[in-house]
């Protein structure tokens, strides 16, 4: 029953009133004088507050952004390139006469005529030693491709007797062997074929490293991963060196590296990852994800080998104009 006058004399002071401790808020102080958190430190206490309101609004946007960064992380960081197509040719170094063969690596030796080439460690403490190959075929590294890589090695400083190698799609251990030969303190052998896991432990005591590396059967996928039970066997937070020889017609070299890119524990700071790849893939790009930068990319017959580098430092100099694009010409449509 109040009068029209009266209620909006009421009005007008609660305005007059009220219009001052907005704007103490909007300055960040209490009508009396006293300074109140702003939103970012307020709490509990001014949940109710328009600081408390601006709070709440701005914990929504940040969920929101956060699912937005769980569906750009469904991307993969390399994308599916798909597998190579049975290339009609003779490959130099692992299958002499058997021109158009093309064998799985993993599995038994067949209608061959000539026997495997001879595998021997071409630098380092262990030169010379020869090592014996598994009952199974396998398409190692040939021996000027891996002198070449080693030199490669040595500009980046990683075979330091602190460092630690993982090889993977080992085979019979060359290339790992060939770190330890060369100055690596350890390395971890992983390939999913028994017999191969077996003869890599013979060649680690014929040469000598028998306590320096030790051998897991699995595939490469598993290893990056899920590296963290071979890391905690030689005691180091990451590897510094990977690297990556598959048998070029059995992966899918964008789903492969995908798995490395995306593994949070594999890779340590500076650590280098070496991919052996064919030429009829064209070129594997002068990145991969975010963070590992191409810095080699040197082709020796139908063998080309990419070295990154995750995070180089300032005196490691990368060559992108080395790589190049992918062709899809020979990839399984």
């Amino acid at each position: 029953g109040m009068c029209p006058l009266r209620s909006a004399a009421v009005w007008i002071l609660l305005g007059l009133t009220i219009s001052p401790a907005c704007a103490y808020l909007s300055a960040g102080m209490h009508p009396g004088g006293v300074a109140i958190p702003s939103w970012r430190q307020a709490g509990p206490r001014y949940a109710n507050t328009v600081c408390g309101l601006h709070m709440k609004r701005h914990v929504e946007t940040r969920r929101s952004m956060g699912s937005s960064r769980e569906d750009a992380d469904e991307e993969p960081a390399v994308k599916k390139f798909g597998k190579l197509v049975e290339v009609s040719r003779q490959k130099r170094g692992d299958v002499i006469g058997a021109r158009g063969a093309v064998k799985v690596q993993g599995k038994k030796w067949e209608n061959l005529v000539s026997k495997p080439p001879t595998i021997r460690v071409t630098g380092g403490t262990a030169k010379g030693r020869k090592l014996s190959r598994p009952d199974v075929y396998l398409r190692p590294m040939m021996g000027k491709v891996k002198e070449a890589l080693f030199s490669i090695l040595r500009e980046f400083d990683v075979l330091r007797d602190d460092a630690v190698c993982l090889d993977t799609f080992a085979g019979c251990g060359s290339v790992g062997i060939e770190a330890l030969s060369q100055g690596i303190g350890q390395a971890v052998f992983v390939d999913y074929s028994k017999e191969a896991c077996r003869t890599i432990e013979d060649n680690l005591v014929h040469c000598g490293f028998g306590d320096r590396g030790f051998v897991v059967t699995s595939t490469a996928e598993k290893a990056y991963t899920d590296p963290s039970t071979m890391l905690k066997r030689v005691k180091r937070s990451g590897f510094d060196l990977v690297t990556i020889t598959p048998p070029y017609e059995e992966v899918d070299y964008g789903l492969l590296l995908n798995k490395v890119v995306t593994s949070k524990e594999l890779l340590r700071d500076g650590a280098v990852v070496v991919v052996e790849y064919p030429v009829e893939l064209g070129s594997l790009p002068p990145r991969l994800g975010s963070n590992l930068i191409g810095m080699r990319n040197r082709k020796y017959g139908r063998t080309i080998l990419a070295v990154y580098c995750l995070n180089p430092g300032v005196d490691l100099v990368p060559r992108p104009d080395e790589f190049g694009e992918l062709r899809d010409t020979y990839l399984q449509k």
